[in-house]
């Protein structure tokens, strides 16, 4: 089953990027994935550590931004866990 993570770990990335191209409000994949946000972060938490719970820590960080506690600063703590990719990619917002 897990040969299957990383396709819709893409999925939710290429959704999530082309969605927050401009973040006047909130895109609906953010929306849609707020009120799964504490299962994603237990899911995160459980995965062996591998290049898919990088990738997946990427995808947690952005979302952490609308749905993360305040004053926790999960944005930051996932994207240090995630890959080494450029934060730019996710947009002048992610990156504000």
């Amino acid at each position: 089953m897990t040969e299957l993570h990383r396709p819709a770990l893409e999925s939710l990335r290429d959704l999530i990027r082309t969605s927050t191209s401009s973040m006047t409000s909130v895109p609906k994949p953010l929306k849609f994935l707020r009120p799964h946000y504490a299962a994603l972060v237990d899911i995160h938490k459980a995965m062996a550590s591998s290049e898919d719970k990088r990738f997946m820590a990427d995808i947690m960080s952005v979302l952490s931004m609308t749905s993360g506690a305040e004053n926790q600063r999960d944005t930051l703590r996932y994207k240090l866990e995630g890959s080494t990719e450029s934060i730019s990619v996710w947009g002048h917002e992610y990156v504000r």
